[in-house]
């Protein structure tokens, strides 16, 4: 499995899950714990892509005429 997945459990009506597990039977348990204490569904859900920005463009916005003098404030 790739480096970075992972898995989640969803509990049918709850809020978001939060807490990242790092292996299969883990999330499994947890979503059989949580639909047995609660009387919910539970689903474990499986992270199947990420993206990231890595890079900025950077611009220089400044005007020509920037002495204090210039400032309209």
């Amino acid at each position: 499995m790739a480096k970075d997945s992972f898995f989640m459990v969803y509990l049918q009506g709850e809020r978001t899950p939060a807490f990242r597990h790092r292996e299969l039977p883990s999330a499994e348990n947890e979503a059989k714990r949580l639909a047995k204490e609660h009387k919910k569904k539970a689903y474990v859900l499986c992270s199947i892509k990420s993206f990231e920005v890595s890079e900025f463009q950077v611009e220089n916005c400044i005007p020509e005429t920037n002495t204090v003098d210039d400032l309209p404030f």
